[in-house]
């Protein structure tokens, strides 16, 4: 897990240089046509860490507000109004507390726990076992969003971020 871990904190700080120059009109952007902005896909990924820390037995700290804008295959898609969605900081900030509780839940967990089978029939197909869900949302998961950013700064003609 150490190495998944790792991945994930390497992930955190690629998405706060990725997003660091921006202002929070330029977040809800959608140049091109692009849907998933650098707004809705901060949120997103919060939501889907507090998702990760609550199938490992910790209570939500998601704001209750924010779950609706969030949530993959919501009814509206994400939108271009900077006023509804919180601002870059405060995006990042949950972001960043989110990804603390996951990695501390992670980093003890009971290894007989990440092999256990996945209790939700819905991902079980993809996921069999609990570290296969802990896996996905630690690194390819955020790896997918992260080149979402990474592509919308193109689009938006910005320059890229490069990994240190």
């Amino acid at each position: 897990m150490r190495y998944l871990l790792f991945t994930y904190q390497a992930n955190l700080a690629h998405i706060a240089r990725l997003v660091g120059d921006l202002t929070d009109d330029q977040m809800v952007q959608q140049p091109h046509g692009l849907v998933n902005h650098p707004a809705w896909t901060l949120g997103h990924l919060a939501e889907v860490s507090d998702f990760l820390a609550k199938v490992m037995g910790l209570e939500s700290t998601f704001p209750e507000d924010w779950g609706e804008l969030f949530r993959a295959g919501q009814r509206m898609p994400p939108g271009g109004d900077a006023s509804a969605y919180p601002p870059r900081k405060r995006l990042l900030a949950e972001l960043t507390a989110q990804h603390a509780r996951v990695a501390d839940s992670v980093a003890n967990a009971d290894p007989a726990f990440l092999a256990g089978e996945h209790p939700a029939e819905k991902l079980k197909e993809r996921f069999p076992t609990m570290g296969d869900l802990v896996g996905h949302v630690l690194s390819a998961h955020e790896a997918n969003h992260i080149g979402q950013i990474a592509a919308w700064r193109r689009a938006m003609g910005l320059a890229p971020m490069a990994r240190p």
